[in-house]
């Protein structure tokens, strides 16, 4: 089959992935699930794939289909932070980097966490709410969790709103880059001086902690990663510590975000959260089903391959559809529906597989229950405002439900 002939399964109705920002994008999947997978996009420049056994065999072959960064320029990986940064490495530095992080971020770590730092951060966040009729959860209370953890993680401070304002600001700067497929030389230029700043906040952490070690993530960088064959100077230091910057506070936002929704959209799902801890646990893992934090995920083809029926060249670029790929009715019976019951819960694509997998997902988790059970039990009548706006979909690459306008009533 030639290209053109490939291309012939283009995008419905002109329409693009990348159009889709505060857009529900459901409907346009159910048509490129109709039309077949991979799909040509035009304006992507490249090719959809959507099918829940096509994205994780995709993800399974980093041999074949590659992350965006394989081809990353000089800017681009400053853009992330440069140095040990886990999202650029490959082969060897990369096993080394994925063993070193699941000690760090190892579910048998998480509890000490869960005590040490997210508990003290929900109590703080949780205190501002006492005492208002209203709140817009999105923002009064999701955003500002995940930064604080990983600043009180990092041995940063974590009541500076202002400091944990602006890191979320320069993470959101750094995504609208990777979601035009790091092809957008304006956002280019934004994310850019973004990392810089981020650097800034920093760097003097890193120093301080490489002198004088206290008991937080930079100095257990610095003591413990030397030992996973690690070459460490500042500049490796840093690509550890800005990943963790980043990828633990931004997407978690989002998380938190979602599983509010699922829980506020529906009194019956409210009831079973607040009914035991495994109903908690389901409403998590399909609100990171249903919604699906990071949207899509690029790879580039390394080689002639095929993906379903269809001959990918080499060098061409491909978009994992995970929230497409998560509603695989061939995977997921009654796909658009909460299921609290589903048999395999933790089935879903919303933290990526293989060796690019999220390897903070266990601390993600933890602190998307943690969020939703300590506000469901503090305002027992908690509850959506119907006079106020109503939630949608916000944002494109990484997204969730929102604005949460909530009636609180009366604390516990």
């Amino acid at each position: 089959m030639s290209m053109t002939q490939e291309r012939t399964r283009t995008c419905p109705m002109g329409e693009s992935v990348v159009g889709f920002a505060d857009r529900d994008p459901f409907g346009f999947y159910e048509q490129l699930r109709e039309a077949g997978s991979p799909i040509w996009d035009e304006q992507a420049k490249a090719w959809l794939v959507h099918d829940f056994d096509q994205c994780l065999a995709a993800e399974r072959d980093e041999s074949r289909f590659a992350n965006a960064y394989v081809f990353a320029d000089d800017t681009v990986k400053e853009i992330k932070g440069g140095g040990a940064n886990i999202t650029l490495s490959r082969d060897g530095d990369h096993v080394k980097l994925r063993r070193f992080h699941f000690k760090l971020l190892s579910a048998a770590n998480i509890e000490s966490y869960r005590q040490n730092h997210i508990a003290p951060v929900l109590a703080a966040s949780l205190a501002r709410l006492d005492g208002r009729e209203t709140a817009e959860l999105a923002a009064d209370y999701a955003a500002i969790i995940p930064a604080r953890v990983i600043c009180s993680l990092l041995g940063m401070p974590t009541d500076d709103d202002a400091m944990v304002a602006e890191i979320l600001a320069c993470n959101d700067a750094i995504v609208a880059f990777i979601a035009s497929g790091y092809r957008d030389l304006d956002l280019k230029e934004k994310a850019l001086a973004a990392s810089h700043r981020l650097n800034e906040m920093l760097l003097p952490f890193i120093r301080a902690r490489r002198e004088n070690p206290a008991d937080d993530f930079i100095s257990r960088v610095w003591r413990e990663a030397p030992d996973f064959g690690i070459d460490l100077d500042e500049a490796g230091a840093l690509g550890i510590c800005r990943e963790l910057f980043f990828a633990g506070s931004d997407t978690t936002v989002h998380g938190i975000a979602n599983a509010l929704y699922l829980v506020l959209a529906d009194p019956k799902v409210m009831a079973a959260a607040r009914d035991s801890e495994a109903a908690l646990s389901a409403v998590v893992e399909e609100s990171l089903r249903l919604m699906s934090v990071v949207q899509f995920r690029h790879r580039f083809c390394m080689q002639d391959t095929e993906v379903g029926d269809t001959t990918v060249k080499k060098g061409e670029m491909i978009i994992l559809l995970h929230a497409a790929a998560n509603r695989d009715p061939e995977r997921f019976p009654c796909p658009a529906e909460v299921d609290l019951e589903r048999p395999e819960p933790t089935g879903h694509l919303a933290f990526a597989r293989g060796t690019r997998s999220c390897v903070g997902s266990s601390l993600a988790r933890t602190e998307m229950m943690e969020a939703t059970k300590q506000i469901i039990e503090r305002f027992p009548n908690l509850h959506l405002d119907p006079s106020a706006e109503p939630p949608s979909f916000r944002a494109l690459y990484m997204r969730s439900m929102g604005p949460l306008n909530v009636i609180l009533g009366p604390s516990a």
